[in-house]
């Protein structure tokens, strides 16, 4: 099998791999490659090297770093060995739809202000993802997951952090029958409803000094103010590590994406699906 080799190893946007699969990830490293099943043809399978001669850097996507850290801190030498560490740190307000994350925002901000200590603040993207709005079956009553986007947004502000990558959430089919089938009917939001409130949010951003920045909402970029997301950057990774690497857009990604390109490892099933199980998740959520 030909080995594949990336500057940008993406680990992943298909499942929370730091939560959950740090032992998996951590054999991997030591045995040098990967092999990462096409998502979209399960007979191609590539061989992806995960040899610190070949990757320069991995970008690490989580809703809770805790037990990476924890590994990272067990296993220095070896994750030091690669001369970079990015990381994409979700958190949105505690909500119905994310009963799985059994980490406080305390927890979760003493995390994110350990990684910008440990690795520099160019090393860390914050993203609020996706904003969602929905009601329960039965009810007119509509609700979403901003409720405590202020009180976040000051808090990322006091870490000097000055972005916020976000998306409304796409309400694939999927999404739409998960979400009934848990007692939950997501909106479709117009381009109008979602332009007044992003008017509230942009104030409150703009009050802080941080930018927003969206993910895969190209309708949203006319909008003063909300500029592209460049989740994997790398002109960002290219300061962190102090060496020059390609610069090609990733079409292995939606059109719209505006990421650099990298090889992603994680998957959407077997012990790729996701524990934390959110009820808008787009890819492969676990049964329990």
């Amino acid at each position: 099998m030909n080995l594949v080799k990336s500057p940008i190893i993406s680990c992943s946007r298909r499942t929370d791999i730091p939560a959950f699969l740090m032992g998996w990830v951590l054999e991997r490293i030591k045995e040098g490659y990967v092999d990462v099943v096409n998502p979209f043809n399960r007979k191609q399978v590539s061989r992806v090297s995960l040899s610190s001669k070949d990757v320069k850097c991995f970008v690490w996507w989580s809703k809770n770093f805790g037990e990476w850290i924890k590994t990272y801190k067990n296993n220095k030498e070896l994750f030091k060995s690669f001369r970079g560490h990015s990381f994409q740190f979700t958190i949105n307000s505690p909500s119905e739809l994310e009963n799985n994350i059994n980490v406080s925002l305390d927890e979760r901000f003493e995390q994110l202000e350990w990684l910008i200590k440990e690795f520099s603040l160019i090393a860390v993207n914050y993203r609020y993802d996706p904003i969602i709005f929905y009601n329960a079956k039965g009810s007119n009553q509509i609700k979403n997951n901003l409720d405590k986007f202020k009180s976040i947004i000051e808090r990322v502000a006091k870490l000097r952090i000055k972005e916020v990558i976000f998306s409304f959430a796409t309400i694939y089919s999927k999404v739409n029958s998960r979400m009934n089938s848990r007692g939950y009917v997501p909106i479709n939001l117009t381009v109008n409803k979602k332009r007044e409130i992003l008017e509230r949010l942009l104030e409150i951003c703009q009050d802080f000094e941080i930018k927003m920045k969206a993910c895969c909402q190209p309708d949203l970029l006319e909008i003063e103010d909300i500029e592209q997301a460049h989740c994997i950057d790398a002109y960002k990774i290219e300061k962190l590590i102090n060496e020059k690497i390609p610069k090609q857009k990733d079409t292995g990604q939606r059109k719209e994406c505006g990421c650099f390109r990298s090889k992603d490892i994680g998957g959407y099933t077997g012990i790729f699906r996701c524990r934390h199980n959110c009820d808008y998740c787009y890819a492969s959520p676990a049964k329990k």
